[in-house]
Parts: C-alpha cells; structure tokens; sequence
C-alpha cells in the first residue's frame, strides 16, 4: 500500500531516512552533552522520520530510538536538570511548549 505513488517508498528510499535519521540523532545527542539546545525542528523531523518508518514496518535504528526515547522522557518531566539545577520551583512555558507535540 503506497501513499499516493501507488507502490510504496522502495527499501533504498527507507534505508536513506534511516541513514539521515541517524545522523540527525546523532546531532542531537551531541547537542545534549555539550549543553547545546535541540531544536524543535530537529525533534519534530526525527518523529517524521519515525513514522515514516513505522508506516513502512521498517525498524528505526538504535541511534533513533535512544534519542527519541530520551527526548519524551524529557517531555514527560523527567529531564535532567541542565543549566538551572537549583530552580525546581516549576516548569518554564517557554521550554515546555516547544517540545508537545
């Protein structure tokens, strides 16, 4: 079942989003331990790469998987603290918008 083309996205076309993917990811695991920030666009092209891969049963790489598991841990309020650890008083809306989906 394709989506519009009639025949699928074709094992090359997959296995390059599951290259690119992993490249993103590997940027944003970079960015996580040198205290640079992710951006939303990164977050949000690494969930499209994802269910990309879902919608074609193709397995997401190990890279993927790690960060997007730890980027919704993140979301879900179990971020470690980064650059304001004293300040546990509440959530920042700035912050916290960006990454719902």
């Amino acid at each position: 079942m394709g989506n519009g083309d009639g025949s699928g996205a074709p094992s090359a076309k997959i296995a390059e989003v599951q290259r690119l993917a992993t490249a993103l990811a590997a940027r944003v695991r970079y960015a996580q331990l040198v205290g640079r920030p992710v951006y939303e666009a990164q977050i949000s092209a690494l969930v499209g790469a994802a269910r990309l891969m879902d919608e074609e049963r193709a397995p997401w790489p190990p890279m993927v998987e790690e960060v997007l598991t730890e980027l919704a841990r993140a979301i879900e309020g179990t971020e470690p603290a980064a650059e304001g650890e004293a300040d546990d008083s509440g959530g920042d809306p700035a912050k916290d918008a960006p990454g719902q989906p």
